[in-house]
């Protein structure tokens, strides 16, 4: 039986294509009639932006188990009036609510206990210090003394940052997808006392503010979507209610739990039962009968007998995102994300050896590259990219790439910069000794701004760990009381020109980022008069000075000074009168060994170009990774073993690190390894893996009944096995959303340190994790690119290089090789 998720997923693929020429519809897809009738009563607004495709699982329950029965509702003397918890968090986001006038608690043994015996349903508010709809809904609803004293009155609040709990985010952003047919941040969720969803969505307007009145309206109120005035349902008795602010749903919920309390248990229970197929990835692999044979290097006998990956499921991938890919404004679907592991895996497919061309097809190849780089082009000069600093924004909420959600995301920018280096070393003239570099190639520029940005101190805390994010929102001058969301980015046409000086130069400034009077933001993306006259600057010419050049009469170079003035006077400014975005400053180690990656790969490919950039960027990489060891690595209780924390914040976090954790900083270690030769790398990443593949590893094991927490079918799950609640299930990741897959990337951390270090137990297990999800592959393998990427490796092998330490030609040109499957620099000298 194929995972419903997937099925939900290609379903989504399609509207995709679709939503160019309609809005976007919300489906409702419950079976269960009372919670049908909630969803469709209430309204489900998208926050920022849907999560980018591939929800990955719902909470559910093991299928033997009896719905959960009605809780004593006696309050033990014990528990004492809720009060604000959320300044005992080690999360800045979870702390900045310790002023609100919820009484927030942190999640854990406790408080279920609390909300069981007090027989109250949990309201649970996931979202992260840089989104604007999670600030708005901390200043208009959890500030707000009537929704607060409503919320603490007849609910468990609780507050969880989604980058300190992936898991529950991934798990509950399932949930949201399965009903609403979206998901996002915030997302709100009521929950019953042992955890099971009974409702949720992400951003509902404050009451009395401008979105709700806009909703009240009829208006989308800026947030998209969610009818202002529903009929009632049985639920509510008859007649018309109106449900267009956080309060009125709230109501709504209490009142549905308190009239119909068993109801709501029974079919929140059998809803989660029918969900159970999104926790599946990963599972349907049958187990072989035998261990799988492995030999050095890989090769097509390494993989067990009957198994049917091959390179033919990159050409049914590639087939299927040929189909959706945007021919007007390239990428993929509306709104837009970046999406680097899609872009990477086109650019791979001209990197892999021959027979990969031969399966493909030389045109298509081609092709593919040809899609990446134009979409590259768009994210480069729309409104993503920050023109006057550096760095990008998440996604843009319009087709066109020049409407962005102003949000940067650290990790994110890491793995563009892996995406832009490998475009750009896939662009630049070969000789048959070398590989030749020129600042002036395309993608070079972009490049090297944005490793500037990521080892800038504004992103490299003093300590030496890289920070998560920047926010959306800040104050547009100092002394302001009111943040608004782009303030620090947008400029109305007379500063613009004010700042940039001279007419004749504002006018080509102005042109070349097309800074209009009246401001380029579409008048459908301001429906409360936010942006009114403001301009996101957008490099419609691109790279094509000479048509601007024409256009206004001056030489080309003239243009090229004009802009580069431009752009340091919008600096100077920006920096002197506009506060800077709030940071995260949780250092999180799956975001580092991100940075990590990037930055080694890149000072290693411009090490003879930049010289003094490239000593730069590598040892901000140094520092992370030291800084990690120093400070993140720690004793597991009697373990004779170290395990990671998941960040710190003035401290280790008491969360432990996630596979991700693991996988994205062993994967920076190795390539801060190739790029230092530096053999203290390699050897903790070799210890990171051994513990990585202690705590997550879905062990093979012949005749083992399958269980919710282990299926023995290989790969790699999101979370140890102990857990704070059973409806919060182990998942496994295969499929890319906004990174690439935890299997993937750990498939191919294993190919490379059982290349380097000749550990064949190694290679076993990348094979195994890879086979771990041959069943989805086969059915949907262009929602598994990353994953294909290994499929590559197993059957032609790693990519060995063999060179001598003093063979330094040799190793530039490695250093230049873009990204293909599983590659291992091997030294003919021991270090």
């Amino acid at each position: 039986m194929m995972s419903a998720q997937l099925q939900q997923q290609q379903q989504r693929q399609q509207q995709d294509q679709q939503q160019q020429q309609q809005p976007k519809q919300q489906k409702q897809q419950q079976p269960q009639p009372s919670q049908q009738l909630l969803h469709q009563s209430l309204p489900s607004r998208t926050g920022s932006g849907p999560v980018s495709a591939n929800a990955a699982t719902a909470p559910g329950a093991t299928g033997s188990q009896a719905p959960p029965a009605t809780s004593n509702t006696q309050q033990p003397a014990s528990f004492g009036q809720l009060r604000n918890r959320a300044a005992e968090s080690q999360s800045p986001y979870v702390r900045l609510h310790a002023k609100t006038h919820v009484a927030w608690q942190l999640l854990g043994a406790d408080t279920l206990k609390r909300a069981q015996a007090e027989n109250k349903p949990i309201f649970m508010h996931i979202g992260f210090l840089a989104d604007h709809h999670c600030r708005l809904t901390t200043q208009d609803s959890f500030s707000n003394h009537a929704v607060a004293a409503f919320l603490n009155s007849s609910f468990i609040p609780v507050i969880i940052d989604r980058e300190e709990r992936p898991d529950l985010d991934t798990i509950y952003q399932n949930y949201s997808e399965a009903v609403n047919a979206t998901g996002g941040w915030p997302l709100n969720l009521f929950l019953t006392p042992d955890l099971y969803p009974i409702f949720g969505g992400t951003y509902w307007p404050g009451p009395g503010t401008e979105h709700s009145l806009a909703a009240a309206r009829g208006g989308a109120g800026g947030v998209g979507g969610g009818a202002a005035t529903l009929e009632a349902s049985s639920i509510n008795g008859g007649g018309e209610e109106s449900y267009n602010d956080f309060l009125a749903i709230a109501k709504k919920i209490h009142k549905f739990w308190v009239e119909q309390e068993e109801r709501c248990r029974r079919e929140a229970f059998e809803m989660l039962h029918k969900l159970q197929d999104f926790a599946q990835e990963g599972t349907f692999s049958g187990t072989p009968a035998e261990p799988v044979p492995v030999v050095a290097p890989v090769t097509a006998s390494d993989v067990e007998a009957g198994a049917d990956l091959d390179l033919d499921q990159l050409d049914e991938a590639l087939d299927r995102i040929f189909k959706m890919f945007d021919p007007v404004d390239c990428g993929f679907g509306t709104p837009k994300f970046p999406n680097p592991a899609r872009l990477s895996f086109l650019l791979r497919l001209a990197q892999f050896p021959r027979e990969v061309r031969d399966v493909v097809g030389d045109k298509e190849v081609e092709n593919a590259a040809s899609m990446a780089r134009s979409t590259l082009r768009r994210i480069r000069d729309g409104g993503l990219r920050d023109h006057v600093g550096a760095g990008f924004m998440r996604f843009s909420v319009t087709s066109d790439w020049s409407m962005p959600h102003f949000e940067k995301m650290v990790g994110e920018n890491a793995l563009l910069l892996g995406v832009f280096l490998d475009a750009w070393l896939g662009r630049v003239e070969k000789s048959a000794a070398e590989t030749r570099f020129s600042l002036e190639d395309e993608f070079a520029d972009v490049v090297i701004d944005l490793a500037d940005y990521l080892a800038s101190p504004l992103i490299q805390s003093s300590g030496g760990g890289f920070v998560t994010s920047e926010a959306a929102d800040s104050f547009y001058r100092k002394g302001d009381r009111h943040m608004r969301e782009g303030a620090y980015y947008l400029w109305t046409r007379r500063e613009f020109d004010d700042v940039v000086g001279p007419a004749g130069s504002a006018e080509v400034a102005a042109a070349y980022w097309n800074v209009l009077e009246d401001g380029n933001i579409p008048r459908d993306q301001d429906p409360d008069d936010e942006f009114i006259n403001q301009n996101v600057l957008c490099s419609v010419w691109g790279r094509d000075i000479q048509a601007l050049s024409k256009q206004f009469g001056i030489p080309v170079n003239d243009v090229k000074k004009t802009i580069a003035t431009a752009r340091e006077r919008l600096r100077a400014r920006r920096e002197q009168e506009r506060p800077r975005p709030a940071r995260d400053e949780k250092v999180v180690v799956g975001v580092n060994g991100m940075v990590i990656s990037a930055l080694a790969r890149t000072a290693a490919a411009v090490s003879d170009l930049e010289k003094t950039k490239s000593k730069r960027y590598l040892e901000a990489a140094r520092q992370a990774a030291t800084f990690i060891k120093e400070n993140l690595l720690v004793q597991d209780g009697t373990q004779n073993r170290k395990i990671l924390k998941r960040f710190w914040f003035n401290q280790p976090s008491d969360t432990r690190a996630f596979a991700d954790d693991y996988a994205f900083l062993i994967e920076g270690l190795l390539d801060l390894y190739e790029a230092t030769l530096e053999g203290k790398w390699l050897v903790w990443a070799k210890e990171l893996q051994d513990v990585q593949s202690e705590l997550f590893y879905d062990t093979l094991s012949v005749g083992s009944a399958p269980s919710l927490r282990h299926s023995y079918t290989g790969g790699f799950y999101s979370t140890e096995e102990a857990t704070l609640s059973h409806t919060i299930l182990r998942l496994k990741s295969g499929m890319d959303k906004s990174q690439p897959s935890t299997n993937a990337v750990s498939a191919s951390n294993l190919f490379r340190l059982g290349t380097i270090l000749d550990e064949k137990p190694f290679i076993r297990q990348a094979i195994e994790t890879i086979n771990a999800f041959e069943a989805e592959i086969l059915q949907y393998p262009w929602l598994f690119v990353s994953l294909l990427a290994g499929v590559v490796t197993l059957r032609l092998g790693v990519r060995e290089t063999r060179v001598k330490l003093e063979q330094t030609a040799s190793l530039r040109q490695y250093w230049k090789t873009p990204k293909a499957g599983a590659s291992a620099l091997l030294l003919g000298a021991d270090l």
